[in-house]
C-alpha cells in the first residue's frame, strides 16, 4: 500500500551539438538527444577512463565516487534536468524513466527519496548524484530513446532576435513583445508562428506540442491542469480555418500564454533562492582531479525568464513570496 504523495533556433543548438560533439536533431516535435549520448560526451569531457563506460556506466551502475558523482552532473546538464542554483528540474528527468505499469508507488518513494537529501549536503555533484539516484532507483526505468532538451534563457533569446530580423521588424516591436504587449495583427502573429517553429515546439500540421511545452515551463507544477486546458483550448481553434500565422498565434500563444510567456517575454535577472539556509562550507575533495563544486549562493544573480504579467506563476515559483 502507497501513502499518500507528498505534496520552459534549432539550427544554433545544431551547432553547438556538434561543437560539442554531441548528437542532437529536428524532428516534427521538438529537438531531442539521448541519455546515452550525453553520458559518452561527459565521459569524454572528464576525463573519465573508457573502461567505466562499459563496465559500470552501460550497465547502469553510478556508484558514489568522485568521478560517477560529477558525471552524473554533467548529463544533467547537458539534458538539462540539473541546474546547480535550482536543483533537479522534475519535469525533464521524469521523460528518461519509465515507470512499471504494475508500480503504483513510484512517486511515493520518489519524493521520499528527494526530501530526504539533507540540506548540508552543499557540493553540486554530490546534490546532483544523490538527486539523480531519486529517479534511477526509485522511478522507473532508462528510456534509451530521445528526449525533449529544454531552450534555455540565450537560446529564446536568439530565436526572438532571429524571428524578427527574418521578418524584418523593427526593433521597437520585440521590446513590445519584452513587455507583453502582443497585439492580434498579422507581423505578431508570424512572429509567434516564427518563434513555434524555430523552437521545435509548434509545426503547422501537427500544431502546439503540449509534451514538450509542459517540459520548457518551469513553472506548470499541474500537469494534468495543464494539459486540459491545452487540449481544450487547441480543439476549440482548430475548428475555424485559419491563415498559418493565425493558427499559431490563436493555438500557441492564445492558449499558452498564462503558461509560456517566457517564450516571447523579456529575459531579467533574478535570483532563485534554492539554497538559503546551506552552511557555506565547502567538501574536500581528497587527491581526486575533480574539483568540489558549491552550490550557489542566493546572492549570485541567475538568468531566468520572468514573464511579469503572470503574478500566480511567480507566486507558485517563489513559494508566495513575490
Amino acid at each position: 500500500m502507497c501513502t499518500k504523495g507528498l505534496s520552459g533556433l534549432v539550427g544554433l543548438m545544431w551547432l553547438a551539438c556538434v561543437m560539442l560533439d554531441v548528437e542532437a536533431y529536428a524532428t516534427p516535435n521538438c529537438t531531442v538527444s539521448t541519455f546515452d549520448e550525453a553520458l559518452q560526451e561527459c565521459v569524454t569531457q572528464l576525463g573519465i577512463p573508457l573502461e567505466r563506460l562499459d563496465k559500470e556506466y552501460k550497465l547502469l551502475l553510478y556508484p558514489a565516487d568522485r568521478d560517477s558523482m560529477c558525471l552524473v552532473r554533467c548529463i544533467g546538464v547537458l539534458l538539462r534536468f540539473w541546474n546547480d542554483t535550482t536543483g533537479i528540474r522534475e519535469q525533464t528527468i521524469r521523460q528518461y524513466y519509465q515507470p512499471a505499469p504494475e508500480d503504483h508507488c513510484y512517486q511515493n518513494r520518489t519524493r521520499m527519496c528527494l526530501d530526504a537529501l539533507e540540506p548540508s549536503v552543499t557540493d553540486v555533484c554530490e546534490r546532483a548524484h544523490r538527486s539523480f539516484l531519486c529517479y534511477h532507483q526509485q522511478f522507473g526505468y532508462l528510456q534509451k530513446t530521445g528526449r525533449y532538451i529544454p531552450k534555455t534563457a540565450l537560446e529564446m533569446g536568439q530565436i526572438q532576435q532571429d524571428c524578427l530580423d527574418l521578418y524584418g521588424l523593427p526593433s521597437r516591436r520585440l521590446q513590445q513583445y519584452q513587455d507583453g504587449h502582443f497585439p492580434d495583427d498579422p507581423e505578431t502573429q508570424c512572429f509567434v508562428r516564427c518563434v513555434g517553429l524555430r523552437t521545435g515546439l509548434y509545426t503547422d500540421e501537427h500544431g502546439p506540442n503540449v509534451d514538450c511545452l509542459y517540459i520548457q515551463c518551469d513553472s506548470c507544477a499541474d500537469e494534468a491542469v495543464f494539459r486540459e486546458r491545452a487540449t481544450e483550448c487547441i480543439a476549440a481553434q482548430r475548428r475555424h480555418k485559419l491563415s498559418k500565422c493565425t493558427a499559431a498565434y490563436r493555438t500557441l500563444y492564445q492558449c499558452f500564454r498564462d503558461d509560456q510567456l517566457d517564450l516571447y517575454a523579456s529575459i531579467t535577472t533574478t535570483r532563485v533562492p534554492t539554497t538559503k539556509g546551506y552552511p557555506k562550507t565547502t567538501t574536500k575533495s581528497g587527491t581526486k582531479v575533480m574539483p568540489v563544486y558549491p552550490v550557489r549562493e542566493t546572492g549570485e544573480p541567475h538568468l531566468h525568464l520572468i514573464p511579469s504579467q503572470i503574478e500566480i506563476i511567480l507566486k507558485t515559483l517563489y513559494n508566495g513570496k513575490y
